[in-house]
Order: structure tokens, then sequence, then C-alpha cells
């Protein structure tokens, strides 16, 4: 089964890289990564349900199983991590999902060697309503990452301001802060 995965970088936010560099913890850094990307991602989302209950078969059930998320640990790729690094993914948890995205191949089953003339059976023609629904919506997913990120650094900006006024900043943030 074909694995796929995609990535990217933003280029030309210059400002917005700087503002969320301020951050004092990279556990900050990563929330507000983490937390804009799940809302920026949510017309995927939407997309991919819709996309989802024109399925044949079970379309409701899967419709209704995707999600954003994080992998879970047994799904993640094996190896050193960049500790850096925020990933989120759009999926489906039905059993049956991959089947329409991606298809199938014409199968042996029943202990058939040959398949009788013009049978096909369990072949499942591709129909993807995942990547058409990334597909669709790339522009404003990357549109509404941009806004998401500045109010979500804005945000955690006020919630250090308050935390330093009480006197309850830990000693990572106070540290970071130094830094900066």
């Amino acid at each position: 089964m074909a694995k796929a995965s995609l990535s990217f970088k933003i280029h030309g936010l210059g400002e917005l890289m700087d503002a969320l560099e301020q951050l004092p913890t990279l556990s900050m850094q990563k929330g507000v990564v983490r937390r804009a990307l799940e809302k920026a991602a949510v017309p995927v989302q939407d997309a991919a349900k819709i996309n989802a209950q024109l399925l044949p078969f079970d379309s409701k059930k899967i419709a209704d199983s995707i999600r954003i998320g994080q992998l879970k640990k047994s799904q993640r790729p094996k190896g050193r991590r960049d500790r850096t690094t925020v990933t989120r993914y759009i999926g489906s948890s039905h059993p049956l999902a991959h089947l329409f995205e991606f298809g199938t191949g014409e199968r042996e089953t029943l202990g058939l060697k040959t398949m009788p003339a013009g049978l096909k059976r369990g072949y499942i023609p591709a129909m993807p309503f995942l990547r058409p629904a990334w597909d669709a919506n790339k522009v404003v997913v990357l549109e509404r990452l941009k806004v998401e990120l500045w109010a979500a650094i804005q945000r955690s900006a006020r919630q250090l301001a308050r935390k330093a006024e009480r006197g309850t900043l830990t000693a990572r943030q106070i540290e970071g802060l130094r830094r900066r």
C-alpha cells in the first residue's frame, strides 16, 4: 500500500516567524502552530466529509470518522524525530476508508486461481475523497493558517503577560523571555 504524505513550508512570512520565535519556550511555539494548523484545516475536513458521503458503501460512517489530529504511536514513522516539527493529519479511522481513497487491484479470493471472464471479485476502483478536498482547499488553508497563527501568537502573548502580572511564570518561561 502506498503511503500518501504531504509536507509544505511557508515562505515569505518573516514577521510571523519572528513573532513565533519570541515565545519563550519550544512547547509554547509548537502549541501555537498545532492549534493554528487544526483550525486552518477545517475546510479540508468539511470538504472530505461531503465527498465521503458520495461513496457507495458505509458513506455516513466514513464521513463521520474523518478527523484532524495526530497519528497513534504505532502509526508514526520510526527513527529519530525532529523536536521542532509539528504535524497534523486529516484522515478517516474507518477500516475501509483507504480502500475507497486508493482503490484496490484484482485479488484472488475463495481459492480461485483465475476469475471467470468479466468478474472482478474484490476490486474497488479508486474513489478519492480526501485528496480532492485538499486540492480544492489548499489555498484557503494556507491563508487561514496565516490568520490563525497571528491570532494564536497574540493569545499566547496575552496569556504570558497575565502570568507575568500574577507572578506565575515557570522557570523555563522566565529563562526564555530573558534570552529574547
